[in-house]
């Protein structure tokens, strides 16, 4: 209907002699023209980010303007220099006193559980970070029961 619009409008104008210049939105140009590859998923950044554990039904909600590989892939290489990667009863309270940087560490070592590292995936990007902290709260939120120690960057009104 836009376009009837306009159209009728130009032939108004042309019987009074003014010129009109009609630019349609869609030309081929556009429809054929893309001067930049697509990025694939795994080297895009900015993203919100869901670990599952493979034992029990919690994950880890975490966030990076990283790539989604990198945040990960830094949980992972904490696990082996963990001192309680296996633990039996006789060690499990070590276990629960120690601390790790990683929240994904410390639930695997605490609980004896294996984290599903294949099963990780993007949930949600944001390029804002402020956006970002807050969509990583709201999903921690969410996702309860989750291995998270704090609800996320930004602290959500109850």
């Amino acid at each position: 209907q836009l376009l009837h619009g306009i159209l009728a409008l130009e032939r108004i104008f042309r019987k009074h002699n003014v010129a009109t210049a009609v630019k349609p939105k869609t030309t081929l140009r556009n429809l054929l023209v893309h001067p930049k590859d697509k990025l694939e998923d795994s080297s895009k950044t900015d993203c919100i980010y869901r670990i599952p554990c493979k034992s029990c039904d919690k994950a880890h909600i975490g966030e990076t303007g990283r790539t989604p590989h990198t945040r990960p892939e830094e949980h992972k290489k904490e696990a082996p220099n963990s001192k309680a990667a296996r633990h039996t009863r006789a060690n499990k309270k070590e276990a629960e006193r120690e601390e790790n940087k990683s929240a994904v560490t410390d639930h695997a070592n605490r609980n004896n559980r294996a984290t599903d590292r294949e099963g990780a995936r993007v949930t949600d990007r944001e390029d804002n970070r402020r956006t970002r902290w807050t969509k990583e709260a709201v999903r921690i939120r969410k996702s309860a029961p989750t291995t998270n120690r704090d609800e996320g960057g930004h602290k959500l009104s109850h």
